[in-house]
């Protein structure tokens, strides 16, 4: 059995950016299926609050957010490399780039165009995900014309090289392939792709590679393994002193983007990029849930 359980659902462009690096590290791991929309009754004793997939469970440790996630992939299982070490700032910009502005300009047109295959009220879930002043935002025929830029940048690298970063898979590919591979249901973004040869060529190539050795458990027994571990408390050895996140404080913790429900919990450890919270919940006992700093807000609770 598989300590790596990946809490995801069929649809959800960033399990699959998950996923593509399970692949490329040929790893065994379970699938928990969760909810499309809230309510996610067997997601929230784990996490708290955080409500967005995937999450990645290891016992009773609770990881959110996929930069996060593939970063203690990494750090578990370091070979092969998901991307070389001098590769890795420039994969972690264009992975930031197609989580954020590329998903951006693909997210809207592909669900307008997808209604049909969606549950009803998923427009009105995702709306409720979206902070209050997010505004109108921009038009489907002007997202579709950025996606297009967008793409049009991936061919011409691709032109030169088999992946975004050289002759290798990278974070870089997993990441831009998610959006690519969210859009297949969307007519108007596959005939994009399909007149883009050598990026259409790529998704082929990381299709291909499959999903790792992946097998599926339920809901249940992911709370039942959660509910028998333990967390292990001890600090990683790039565990820092943080005068503004004193270990023992209790935080809220809040995505600054989309998704803003809020976990709470008492800090046991930092470093640079991480944080490490401990919270109790009656349905699985103590759980210790990490958080990337990037992308979070952080705001220490009245002692």
């Amino acid at each position: 059995m598989s300590d790596l359980i990946l809490h995801q659902y069929t649809m959800s462009p960033f399990s699959i950016k998950v996923m593509k690096v399970l692949a490329h590290k040929g790893l065994t791991w379970q699938a928990v299926a969760q909810p499309m929309m809230a309510p996610k009754p067997d997601l929230t004793p784990l996490t708290g609050g955080y409500r967005r997939i995937p999450v990645l469970q290891i016992g009773a440790h609770i990881y959110c957010d996929t930069t996060l996630i593939l970063r203690h992939i990494e750090r578990l299982h370091p070979s092969p490399a998901c991307t070389p070490a001098h590769l890795q700032g420039a994969a972690d910009i264009i992975a930031d780039w197609a989580d954020h502005r590329m998903f951006s300009h693909a997210a809207m047109p592909t669900v307008f165009e997808a209604l049909d295959v969606l549950p009803p009220k998923f427009l009105e879930d995702r709306a409720a995900m979206q902070p209050a002043n997010a505004g109108a935002g921009p038009s489907v025929e002007h997202s579709v014309a950025q996606f297009q830029q967008d793409c049009l940048l991936l061919e011409r690298q691709l032109a030169a090289t088999p992946f975004l970063l050289g002759d290798g898979f990278t974070l870089a590919d997993a990441a831009a392939f998610h959006v690519i591979g969210f859009t297949g249901a969307a007519p108007t973004m596959v005939k994009i792709i399909a007149g883009l040869p050598k990026l259409s060529a790529w998704v082929q190539r990381i299709e291909d590679m499959g999903e790792g050795e992946r097998s599926d458990i339920s809901p249940q027994q992911a709370l039942d393994i959660a509910r028998e571990a333990r967390p292990q408390e001890t600090p990683p050895v790039d565990a820092i002193v943080d005068a503004s996140l004193p270990v023992g404080a209790r935080v809220r913790i809040q995505p600054d983007d989309y998704g803003q429900e809020v976990t709470t919990g008492e800090i046991v450890w930092v470093s640079k990029d991480e944080l490490a919270v401990k919270r109790h919940d009656e349905t699985v006992g103590d759980v210790m849930v990490h958080y990337p700093r990037a992308g979070y807000v952080l705001t220490l609770e009245a002692a």
